[in-house]
C-alpha cells in the first residue's frame, strides 16, 4: 500500500469523527472522493425507508384493533353472496357489478350509473351490532361506478357524502336534524364504519365504536389490477372445508384473511409505486441538503475576522459532502429502531454535524 493510499484512507475513515481531517480531504483529494461520499453518505439514511415501504401492505390497516370490522365485513360478503343480491366481477382490471334477474335464474343485469341521483349512497350491504338492547350501525358496504378522480361524481366525493352521514348514538338510522330536535349534532351521533366498492379499486374506513372519529384506513390508489380471481363474493365468502356460519369463529377468522388478501393485491400497484416515490423523494432531498449544508458553511465563513473566508462554495460543498456519511450510518440505525423517524432523523443529525463543525473548526475563535 503506497504512502498515498494509507493518507487517502485516513482522511476518508478518520473524517467519519473528525472535523479537521474532513477539511484537509475536500481540499486535498479529488473531487470524484467527495462525490462519491456523497452519493454514499444520501443513500444509507434511505435504506431504512426503502425496507418501511416494502413492509406494508393493502391489509395494513386491520393489524390493530378493528372493532367489530372483521365480523361485519365477512358477515356483508355474505349477506350478497346467499342473497343473489349482487354479482361483482373482475372484468379488464375493473369490478363490474350484475343484479340478478328472477325471470332466468341469472346476472346479466349490469348496474350502470349507479351515481345518478345518488343511488350510491345507498348501501349494498350492511351489518348491525347489538349491545345492551341497542342496535347500532358497524359497517357499510357501497357499491358505486363513478370515475375514480374528477371534481364531480367521482369517488372522492362519494366518500364526502357517505362520512357526511351521521347516525343517531344508540340506534342503525341517519341522523335528520328536523326529526331529532333533541339529539346533539355532534356528540350525540356516530359515523359507521364503511367500505366502497368501485370499477377502479376500493377503499375503506374503520370508525372508533360510536363515534366520529376514525381509527384506521385503507390507502389511497388500491385498485384491482392484480386480482387473482374473477368473482370477488366467492373469493372471500368460500373457505374450503368450512361452512359459511356467522357463529363460528373459525369461519369468520379464515373468510376475514381471504378479505385481507383482496386488499393486499388490491394494493400491489399503488404499493411499487410509493416505494419508488418515497424513496426518490427523500433521496432527492437528501441531495439537496447535501448543497444547503456547503452554502450554509460558505456564508458562515464570510465574515472579515474569519480566516476561512477565503474558502470557495465549491470547498465547503465538497467538506459538507465528507461530512455526510457518519450523520447518514447514525440516520439509517435509528431508521430501523424507530420507523417514523427514518426520514427526519438523517436531516436533524446532518444539521448537526454541520453545525458542530463550524463552530469548532470554521469560525473565527477557533482559528485565533
Amino acid at each position: 500500500m503506497t504512502a498515498k493510499t494509507k493518507y487517502s484512507l485516513k482522511l476518508i475513515f478518520g473524517s467519519l469523527i473528525k472535523n479537521d481531517l474532513a477539511i484537509e480531504g475536500a481540499k486535498t483529494l479529488p473531487w470524484w472522493v467527495a462525490t462519491i461520499m456523497y452519493v454514499i453518505g444520501t443513500f444509507i439514511p434511505v435504506i431504512p425507508i426503502m425496507v418501511n415501504a416494502s413492509k406494508t401492505y393493502g391489509a395494513s390497516f386491520v393489524s390493530s384493533n378493528v372493532y367489530d370490522y372483521d365480523q361485519a365485513l365477512v358477515s356483508c360478503g355474505v349477506e350478497l353472496k346467499t342473497e343473489h343480491y349482487l354479482d361483482l366481477r373482475v372484468e379488464e382490471s375493473k369490478l363490474l357489478a350484475y343484479e340478478f334477474n328472477s325471470e332466468t335464474n341469472e346476472f346479466d343485469k349490469l348496474r350502470e350509473q349507479t351515481w345518478v341521483e345518488k343511488k350510491d349512497l345507498e348501501p349494498i350491504a350492511s351489518y348491525d351490532r347489538v349491545f345492551e338492547g341497542k342496535t347500532t350501525r358497524a359497517l357499510n358496504v357501497y357499491y358505486t361506478d363513478r370515475p375514480t378522480s374528477g371534481k364531480q361524481n367521482s369517488v372522492s366525493t362519494l366518500i364526502t357524502a357517505i362520512e357526511s352521514q351521521t347516525y343517531v348514538l344508540g340506534t342503525n338510522r341517519i341522523y335528520d336534524a328536523e326529526v331529532d330536535t333533541e339529539v346533539d349534532a355532534k356528540k350525540g351521533v356516530y359515523i359507521p364504519s364503511y367500505l366502497i366498492l368501485y370499477k377502479g379499486g376500493l377503499y375503506s374506513k374503520i370508525y372508533k365504536t360510536n363515534t366520529t372519529t376514525a381509527a384506521s384506513s385503507t390507502y389511497g390508489g388500491l385498485d384491482w389490477k392484480h386480482a387473482d380471481f374473477t368473482n370477488l363474493l366467492d373469493r372471500v365468502v368460500m373457505v374450503d372445508g368450512i361452512e359459511a356460519n356467522l357463529n363460528n369463529r373459525r369461519y369468520i377468522n379464515a373468510s376475514f384473511a381471504n378479505w385481507k388478501v383482496i386488499f393486499n393485491d388490491c394494493y400491489k400497484n399503488q404499493k411499487v409505486n410509493n416505494f419508488w416515490m418515497t424513496s426518490g423523494l427523500y433521496y432527492g432531498i437528501y441531495l439537496i441538503l447535501g448543497v444547503f449544508m456547503g452554502l450554509m458553511m460558505f456564508l458562515l465563513t464570510r465574515g472579515k475576522a474569519n480566516p476561512n473566508r477565503g474558502l470557495n462554495f465549491w470547498i465547503t460543498t465538497k467538506i459538507s459532502w465528507w461530512i455526510d456519511i457518519s450523520p447518514g450510518v447514525l440516520a439509517m440505525i435509528l431508521g430501523f429502531i424507530w420507523g417514523q423517524a427514518a426520514g427526519l432523523g438523517y436531516i436533524v443529525l446532518f444539521g448537526l454535524r454541520t453545525m458542530w463543525l463550524s463552530m469548532r473548526s470554521l469560525s473565527p475563535a477557533q482559528n485565533q
